[in-house]
């Protein structure tokens, strides 16, 4: 049986990355990832509260002109958003659980799952984890990253044909 592949983005990266010249090629990268193994999941901060209203940061994920349809639109696929909950006191501990629930809940081993994130925390936790953890920055661009994992998915998919 195959490896489980998961790819954890988070929300706000992948948004802001949708902003930038190559925001459709970084969603072509998305649906690609997704076509050949990869379960993506968006992570989002668990907001204070709840509100059906539109404007709100579901409608990045879910309205008609969303990360989803825009994916879907491609041939991707969004397998959902997980929010962390946010805490002062045990935040460490609540984003390692997250992970873990993650993890779990798609029967993935840590050394297949990716993360992208621009929080340098989040990032060190999945490290501790054993999850393949990229810090988004200026340097390190989503997009660039994604071509690279794609690059070397195809190549590992096309070995075994």
């Amino acid at each position: 049986m195959p490896a489980v592949r998961v790819l954890l983005i988070s929300r706000d990266d992948i948004l802001a990355g949708m902003e930038t010249e190559s925001g459709d090629k970084m969603l072509r990268l998305l649906a690609t990832l997704t076509r050949n193994g990869y379960h993506l999941i968006a992570t989002a901060p668990q907001p204070d509260h709840w509100s059906g209203e539109h404007g709100s940061p579901d409608d990045a994920l879910l309205g008609p002109t969303s990360i989803r349809k825009r994916l879907s639109d491609m041939g991707g696929m969004l397998d959902g958003v997980y929010y962390v909950r946010r805490s002062m006191l045990t935040q460490k501990r609540i984003s390692q659980e997250a992970l873990q629930d993650i993890l779990q809940r798609y029967s993935a081993e840590p050394e297949n799952c990716r993360l992208f994130s621009s929080r340098r925390k989040f990032v060190r936790r999945a490290a501790d984890l054993g999850l393949n953890a990229t810090l988004l920055d200026r340097d390190t661009p989503l997009d660039a990253e994604l071509a690279a994992l794609c690059e070397a998915r195809l190549a590992e998919t096309a070995s075994r044909s």
